[in-house]
Formats: structure tokens, C-alpha cells, sequence
């Protein structure tokens, strides 16, 4: 199995890392091939341009989506891991799926509706969020992400199977908490692959 990780948060030494380095180890663990991209440590350039555009249309893209969309192509297992801020995930991934996950190659437009074209693939969005689960299930958030960044990324582009995992309360949880979080992770990878 190939999986490719999508990591978005700017401090190495967050939640975040931690849990992206969970996931990696436990895709190796069940002899993946892994191929990691640090959004940040790549300085991965989120704005969507005028020449993308043009790029797309004549074929001739520019090498980091080339690079992101062969990598895609090669993954069976997209795995992205993000913090919640704004009830969203950060620009600079929401960046990465405007610029990559792209019409012509993530899907295209047909005489009956939309075509998924990255059929074949596993998605999974895992984040962490200050709010505790009662208040970030009373408001619109859990929603929201499960509607932009999973039902209408992972969804829309044809993956055959997606879901969504957040840790909740995160800025004030204990170290132990930490732990017993990663550890239902690395049962929940486990499972996912």
C-alpha cells in the first residue's frame, strides 16, 4: 500500500507533528510505502494563480503541482492532518487542495454532473480542535469540516472510502491525555489501512 501524509501546522513540535508522526509509523509498521509532505517545511505556495490556470488547460503545470498530483496519483491512502482554526483547516492546506486536487485530474465536469476521478483511494482527515467534543458538537464546526474539507474534497474527487477524526480540547489537555489521543489513534490507522 502507498500512503501519502499531508501535514499542515507550522510548529514542529505540536500536537499536530506528534500525531502526523504516529501516523507514519503506523503505516510503516503495516509495510506501507509513505511519501510525507510537510506543507510548511515545503513552503508550499497556497495562492491559486492566474497561470495555474493557464497551466491546466495547456497540460504544462508548474513542478510543484506536477510533483503533488503524480505523488496523489501513486498514493492508495491520502492521509491530511491539520489543526481547526476558524471552524476550518489552515489556508495553506485549503491552498494545497485548491491548487492540486485540480478540475481535469481530481475530477471533471460531464454531460450528467460531476465525475470523481481519483477512484481507487482511501481519504482520511484527522485534526485537533481547542474546543472540547460537547462544544464543538453543539456548534457548527464537526459540520462543517466533515462538509468542506472530507464530504466535498475526498467525496467529490472519487475516493471509494473517507472519513474524519478530531481530537478535541487539545490546548488544555494533560500530557496523559496526549497519549491515551495517540494511542486510539494508532488503533484507528490500524484500522483505516
Amino acid at each position: 500500500m502507498n500512503v501519502m501524509i499531508v501535514y499542515a501546522h507550522p510548529n514542529p513540535g505540536s500536537f499536530n507533528a506528534a500525531i502526523a508522526a504516529t501516523v507514519r509509523e503506523e503505516a510503516e509498521k503495516k509495510g506501507a510505502n509513505v511519501k510525507f509532505k510537510d506543507l510548511y517545511a515545503m513552503n508550499w505556495d497556497p495562492i491559486l494563480k492566474d497561470s495555474d490556470f493557464e497551466a491546466y488547460q495547456s497540460r504544462n503545470l508548474p513542478a510543484d503541482i506536477k510533483t503533488e498530483q503524480d505523488d496523489l496519483r501513486w498514493a492508495d491512502a491520502v492521509i491530511m492532518v491539520a489543526p481547526v482554526w476558524w471552524t476550518g483547516v489552515p489556508a495553506i492546506l485549503k491552498g494545497y487542495i485548491d491548487r492540486v486536487f485540480s478540475n481535469g485530474f481530481a475530477f471533471e465536469y460531464t454531460a450528467t454532473g460531476p465525475r470523481g476521478l481519483l477512484t481507487g483511494k482511501k481519504g482520511l482527515l484527522i485534526t485537533t480542535s481547542g474546543a472540547d467534543e460537547r462544544t464543538a458538537r453543539q456548534g457548527t464546526m464537526l459540520e462543517t469540516i466533515r462538509r468542506a474539507a472530507v464530504n466535498s474534497v475526498f467525496g467529490f474527487c472519487g475516493f471509494d472510502l473517507y472519513q474524519y477524526k478530531n481530537f478535541f480540547g487539545v490546548p488544555r489537555s494533560t500530557d496523559q491525555q496526549r497519549a491515551d489521543m495517540l494511542g486510539e489513534l494508532r488503533q484507528y490507522i490500524r484500522l483505516f489501512l
